[in-house]
């Protein structure tokens, strides 16, 4: 039963990473930005586009954003991939990674995950994070690319390096069960502990599963007490409640008088 546990939250988060942090950052088109800020999106809209149609690749990727979100203008799709599109080709990295969010999810266009891993790689190549994470995604399914666990992993060994708690974790369930790299628990105990310093659930949780069994640790019932109940609030916190309650029944059946048990069953309704 636990060995399903633990497989099924390693698909879940593998299946679960891929980031729609899609809105744009602050620029350098003068005058836009601040009208941006100030909820002025017309303004800005036509301070971007004035810059879109000199070819700076900047402001197109921003014009593609406001089309596609509708700020400032008509919500109009095709005219916001045009413009990212633009964007995109002339290297612009955050243009590349919406185009692969609207290929992969099939918004505006027909769903094409090829497409879509071919404007991630551009950013990823770029070291944009968003993007290696959802390409080691889709190398990891075969999804679109040839299924390359090996290669998904390097991505996400890029991300986790710059501090990716979802990188992170995913990383150290790769090094943890051997998929794709070689198993290496102490890696992946160090991935998972500044993940779950960030406050990943999943990496808490594996967290609680190494120091109960001793896996590439010391075994110490009290760590993995302590790491069963951080995952335990945080799923809650997610309003992932069968997760928390599968966390307090785990604490439950070492020591139902723990503290920690009885903290969780009290906030779950498990027990009055």
């Amino acid at each position: 039963m636990k060995r399903i546990l633990v497989r099924s939250l390693y698909i879940a988060l593998i299946l679960g990473l891929a980031s729609c942090t899609s809105g744009p950052k602050p620029s350098s088109t003068p005058g836009a930005d601040d009208a941006f800020k100030r909820n002025d999106y017309e303004t800005a809209f036509a301070l971007y586009m004035t810059e879109a149609e000199k070819g700076n690749p900047e402001a197109q990727f921003r014009v593609g954003y406001m089309y596609s979100s509708g700020k400032g203008t008509a919500k109009d799709q095709g005219k916001a991939i045009e413009w990212l599109t633009r964007s995109g080709g002339s290297g612009y990295a955050m243009a590349q990674y919406n185009l692969g969010l609207i290929y992969g999810n099939g918004l505006g266009v027909e769903k094409n995950p090829g497409e879509a891993a071919r404007w991630y790689k551009m950013a990823a190549d770029q070291d944009l994070v968003d993007a290696q994470i959802n390409l080691a995604i889709q190398l990891y399914k075969g999804d679109g690319v040839q299924k390359n666990p090996s290669a998904a992993a390097e991505l996400f060994d890029k991300a986790a390096e710059k501090g990716n708690e979802r990188a992170q974790t995913t990383l150290g369930m790769m090094l943890f069960k051997g998929d794709g790299v070689a198993q290496d628990y102490k890696r992946a105990h160090d991935l998972f502990k500044a993940a779950a310093k960030q406050g990943n659930p999943f990496a808490q949780h594996y967290l609680g599963i190494m120091y109960a069994k001793g896996t590439g640790v010391t075994q110490s019932r009290s760590e993995a007490i302590y790491w069963y109940h951080e995952a335990g609030l945080t799923y809650m916190k997610l309003g992932m409640k069968d997760k928390a309650v599968a966390m307090a029944e785990t604490i439950g059946a070492v020591s139902k008088d723990s503290p920690a048990y009885m903290d969780l069953a009290e906030k779950l309704g498990i027990v009055k």
